[in-house]
């Protein structure tokens, strides 16, 4: 009943929307430790200029982002794209603070993409809103090549012994991002949708769903380095 209220308010008072749209070319950043910069291409998908904030955090949204914590630096960290067109961020290393050079280091890439104040509209009840979008950056140490079958084969699954939940084990330095696992036998099956990222060198325990000992395979898909799904088959220990 409130929804059909406020959604007939809205109606009677034409009320307009003007969201941001400039998009981001791709889903992640791999960022070599051998590069000295990366470009990131974004692209304002809408008739009217946009402006748009760059920066890079650590993860924790609580915080601002402090210099000596993020070995990196953006140019330009503020910039105006124009209709219709696109422009190179560039994530440029600074070399401070060291990272780990035996796995990779997360890092998040932020976009805050601010719609244009258009005089046109300014009688005519328009809600403009920002819309952030973040992707996921990861800085790989200059002894680890590009991730591939090889790595993602080498992920481990077993029921938990503490609560029959999915344990999912990274063997691995990179870090392992899950979009779909299935663990099954011949006669059950146990779809777990939710998507997962495992750390370098850790494990992690499904426990929404309760599975029957009885599983003895696993089919997942995985994110690799371009963003595109990869399938693979594993026994469940």
């Amino acid at each position: 009943m409130m929804r059909k209220i406020i959604l007939s308010l809205l109606s009677a008072c034409s009320i307009h929307f003007a969201v941001a749209g400039v998009t981001i070319d791709g889903t992640r950043i791999v960022f070599p430790a051998s590069s000295s910069n990366v470009g990131v291409q974004i692209r304002n998908e809408f008739n009217t200029p946009a402006l748009v904030q760059t920066w890079i955090d650590d993860g924790d949204l609580s915080e601002i982002p402090e210099a000596e914590k993020i070995p990196f630096i953006i140019s330009p960290p503020l910039s105006r794209v124009e209709p219709n067109q696109g422009q190179i961020i560039r994530i440029i290393q600074t070399g401070s603070p060291k990272l780990p050079e035996d796995r990779e280091t997360l890092f998040w890439f932020n976009m805050l993409d601010i719609p244009p104040d258009n005089q046109n509209l300014a009688n005519k009840n328009l809600l403009s809103f920002t819309v952030r979008t973040r992707i996921k950056l990861f800085y790989r140490p200059s002894k680890l090549k590009m991730a591939d079958e090889g790595t993602y084969s080498q992920v481990q699954f077993k029921i938990s012994e503490v609560n029959g939940g999915l344990e999912v084990k990274n063997p691995t330095p990179y870090f392992i991002t899950f979009v779909n696992i299935v663990a099954s036998d011949d006669f059950n099956e146990k779809n777990i949708t939710r998507a997962i990222m495992v750390n370098p060198f850790s494990s992690q325990i499904i426990d929404e769903i309760k599975l029957p000992k009885s599983l003895n395979k696993v089919d997942y898909s995985v994110l690799n380095d371009l963003g595109g799904v990869q399938k693979f088959t594993k026994t469940l220990n």
